[in-house]
């Protein structure tokens, strides 16, 4: 887990229950996905139906290795297959560190998914279509709360993904947004 509860020097992992939630806003409706376990696997499910090709965004907010914290965007579109090669290569990376946001987006618009580093889920695109999936996968509407207080683990044994995954792909660099991490 990329977050922990600390009362006391005692430590508690906290994970969510199969939960998802909808927002709307004047401007969009979205949905927030709280997951047990395995986030990467569900945002490439989401993919899996869509046209792609697939754009990625990692928003590294603090690094362990000297990398710039900032905005580090795909140079090139991805395809479901480079992108599913390159999600599941550093995926315990993603899901239990928490020195970043992931986003994952579709070229053509048909969606687009920030993974947090509070281990939740920002969906966009055809909510129905998402709906349907997080169903089927027996998640159920809910209200997702992150705990406070709470801390955030940067894990010395991801200081060697955090190197090679940016010598996997070509990467655009641009500073962090006041907005990356609230």
């Amino acid at each position: 887990m990329t977050f922990q509860l600390g009362f006391n020097n005692n430590q508690e992992e906290v994970t969510w229950d199969n939960l998802y939630q909808e927002e709307s806003f004047t401007e969009f409706t979205r949905l927030i996905i709280g997951c047990e376990d395995k986030e990467i696997p569900l945002i490439l499910e989401f993919c899996k139906g869509m046209n792609g090709p697939f754009g990625l965004l990692h928003v590294l907010l603090v690094s362990r290795t000297g990398k710039e914290p900032g905005r580090y965007q795909s140079a090139k579109p991805l395809s479901y297959d480079e992108l599913k090669l390159f999600l599941y290569e550093n995926q315990e990376y993603f899901e239990q560190d928490g020195r970043s946001h992931l986003w994952v987006f579709s070229i053509s618009n048909e969606g687009q998914f920030i993974y947090d580093n509070h281990n939740y889920i920002y969906a966009y695109g055809d909510l129905e279509r998402l709906t349907s999936i997080l169903k089927d996968k027996g998640f159920d509407e809910g209200e997702i709360l992150i705990p406070t207080p709470h801390t955030h683990n940067y894990h010395v044994e991801f200081d060697d993904v955090e190197e090679s995954l940016f010598n996997s792909i070509e990467w655009l660099y641009s500073p962090l947004l006041d907005s990356d991490d609230p």
